[in-house]
């Protein structure tokens, strides 16, 4: 009866101990695991990627790179939008839940280069709803090591071909080809531009001492006196322009009269008037240029008397009449002509002999 009763203790006493460890244990790892333990309280969020990258159940979440629980599941969703074709879910702490929020972005990263993949959450504003439990987040595509990858590669490719034509170019350069080349290997462009940096010296040492037209102005004081002398007339007209400005804004002379008088307006709006009167009685008819200008009696008259004209100019070109004689006929004017070769004849000979015709009679009664 000792004997049984000993054993019952000694299997009690392990039982406890196991119990004991267990105990132990528990707590142990609900420490160590601190804010993502088992006994930690946690809400289910759910994520929408175009693709999982790789990412994993269990896979850790970070908040600004701070872990606040993992990846439960992932699965493809039945969505017909690109951008939510994989579904990830996630169980993350309670206690941060009011700092993920509706502007909450979610994105796939990476432990290291090609270290595992996991999920990345930012801070949501305070002014924007909490996700619920239950809620969804968008995520965004940050690309992954394959897609960096495959551009490292056409890089890679690009720069060789960079670099092959960059050869060829510094083949042609040597051997003197293209613009370049010439530059680098034909010593006719340094001669030239040595010749040209001589005549530029050549040409500073003429200004410096006076010689030529840059050396003239630079040293010559005469443009200087030149300017001076135009700036001061300048100067002069302007004062006499402010006087003359003076004299109009005080109503002194014509200008001023005519600017601030309104007499001047009044006399101009009262001949405006008087015209505005003349061309209303023309309009009507009225008077001699309104006769002038409605009637057709001094237009018939006048056409009449150019037809006439042109008539009489007809027949004088004709030679017809006194005048057309006069002008067509040469008889006249060799008669004319004759007539006054005699008077000259006469005059000539009664200069010499005036006797001839001169003769005084005298009688006695």
């Amino acid at each position: 009866m000792a004997k049984g009763q000993a054993l019952a203790w000694r299997e009690l006493r392990v039982g406890i101990l196991v119990v004991t460890s267990f105990v132990l244990l528990a707590v142990a790892i609900f420490y160590i695991g601190g804010d993502s333990g088992f006994f930690t309280p946690k809400y289910k969020v759910t994520a929408y990627f175009h693709s999982a990258n790789g990412l994993h159940a269990g896979a850790a979440v970070l908040l600004d790179g701070f872990t606040i629980g993992n990846v439960s599941d992932i699965n493809l969703s039945n969505e017909a939008v690109p951008e939510k074709w994989v579904e990830v879910v996630m169980e993350l702490n309670k206690s941060y839940r009011h700092m993920i929020r509706a502007d909450t972005m979610a994105s796939i990263g990476t432990v290291g280069v090609l270290g595992d993949q996991q999920v990345e959450l930012t801070r949501g504003s305070t002014d924007k709803e909490e996700i619920p439990e239950g809620g969804t987040i968008q995520g965004a595509d940050t690309g992954d090591i394959k897609k960096i990858i495959t551009g490292t590669n056409d890089v890679v490719v690009n720069l060789g071909q960079l670099t092959a034509k960059m050869g060829d170019l510094l083949d042609n350069v040597n051997k003197g080809n293209g613009t370049l080349g010439k530059l680098l290997t034909d010593t006719s462009i340094y001669d030239k531009l040595d010749g040209t940096a001589a005549e530029a010296t050549a040409l500073v040492k003429d200004a410096r001492t006076g010689s030529g037209t840059i050396g003239q102005l630079m040293s010559n004081d005469e443009l200087y006196r030149s300017v001076k002398a135009s700036v001061e007339r300048l100067d002069s007209t302007m004062n006499k322009v402010d006087v003359i400005v003076d004299k109009i804004n005080t109503g002194n002379g014509t200008v001023a009269k005519l600017l601030n008088d309104p007499s001047a307006y009044n006399k101009a709006d009262q001949l405006l008037v008087k015209f505005g009167t003349i061309a209303d009685r023309i309009e009507r008819g009225e008077g001699t240029l309104g006769k002038l200008s409605k009637e057709d009696a001094l237009y018939n008259n006048m056409n009449g008397a150019v037809a006439k004209a042109n008539t009489m100019l007809t027949s004088i070109e004709n030679g017809e009449g006194t005048i057309g004689k006069i002008m067509k006929d040469a008889t006249l004017y060799n008669s004319l002509t004759q007539t006054s070769s005699e008077l000259q004849k006469l005059m000539y000979d009664f200069r010499q002999n005036p006797k001839k015709y001169l003769t005084i009679n005298f009688r006695l009664f």
